[in-house]
This record gives structure tokens, sequence and C-alpha cells, in this order.
């Protein structure tokens, strides 16, 4: 399945979602996407910020 993003008047949101029903398609708004997407991000920092650094300092300084 292919994820498309497409962009229609407010006004004809309900024919475009009746014919995604008819077709078999799923519709959502592209707000519901952004959700998600956050909610699958962790919640707590991988690294902290002297460790960012000390990373980004390595690579621009070879350190």
């Amino acid at each position: 399945m292919e994820d498309l993003v497409l962009s229609v008047p407010v006004s004809d949101y309900g024919i475009i979602e009746a014919l995604a029903a008819r077709m078999g398609w799923s519709v959502r708004p592209r707000r519901t996407s952004i959700d998600r997407f956050i909610a699958s991000c962790p919640t707590s920092p991988q690294m902290t910020d002297e460790e960012i650094a000390a990373e980004v300092n390595a690579v621009r300084y070879g350190k």
C-alpha cells in the first residue's frame, strides 16, 4: 500500500471519504499522522546534553 498526501477543500472531504470507503481505502487527516509519529517517539532522551556536545565536537574538531 502507498501513502499519499492529498489536499482537498474541507467542503469536499465527505466525498473523498465516501469514495475511499467504497474503494476499501483508509483516510486520515495529516494531523493524525503527525500525532501518531510523536506518540511513537521515545519519551526520555538516550543521550545527555553533554554526550551530544561531545559527539558534535568529535565530528567537528576530530577530538
